[in-house]
């Protein structure tokens, strides 16, 4: 069977667009310094925001940031502060309207 290039850059962009985690930086053979899970309930017509704050008291580098949608809802993620190449972090946090917030956020250096 033989497929198209179109029918795969299709099948590509088909996964990457049902995927809403967050991965920054490199995470492979790196050490985790924090990980937290970040809920919130659902309040009906409201989207759920929460803001995550991560200093590191050794001044490390962060090398990679991971936050990942438990609910595999349309929840997004993204960094307002500092990240990769900084010794702090701050990740915003918003669900899709009517949905619960459930992250895991994991911080590596």
């Amino acid at each position: 069977m033989r497929f198209s290039p179109q029918l795969i850059l299709f099948l590509c962009l088909l996964c990457y667009c049902l995927s809403y985690d967050m991965f920054i930086g490199d995470t492979v053979h790196r050490k985790m310094v924090f990980h937290q899970r970040v809920k919130d309930i659902a309040i009906p017509f409201k989207k759920r925001i929460q803001t995550l704050s991560y200093s590191d008291p050794e001044k490390r580098l962060i090398k990679g940031i991971a936050a990942i949608d438990n609910d595999f809802s349309h929840a997004s993620a993204n960094i307002t502060q500092g990240g990769v190449g900084y010794s702090y972090v701050t990740v915003r946090m918003k669900s899709q309207r009517h949905h619960p917030l459930n992250f895991e956020v994991e911080i590596y250096v």
